[in-house]
């Protein structure tokens, strides 16, 4: 990857870590009223599949850098869970 695309990709990451960071408190819980709703009226499986097709778009649509470090890191918390699950199953 040449130079002024890594600086670009940085740049990029910057601006959305400050658009973020700058959603108001109003709009976070705005947010979590209607995530919270569709979760109690549809279920876990309904918010399953949502997360997963929103998951599948957006990375259709980055770079391959950023793409490959995003399903690194959901590897690594994917263990992570699955460990601490049965780590609290066991007697």
């Amino acid at each position: 990857m040449d130079t002024d695309l890594q600086v670009s990709l940085a740049n990029n990451a910057k601006e959305w870590l400050a658009l973020s960071l700058s959603i108001s408190s109003a709009e976070k819980e705005a947010f979590a009223k209607v995530h919270d709703g569709f979760f109690t009226t549809y279920g876990a499986a309904f918010m399953a599949h949502v997360y997963r097709l929103t998951f599948e778009l957006a990375l259709q649509s980055m770079p391959e850098q950023e793409r490959s470090r995003l399903l690194l890191t959901f590897r690594q918390e994917l263990d992570r869970a699955i460990d601490e699950h049965y780590i609290s199953i066991r007697p």
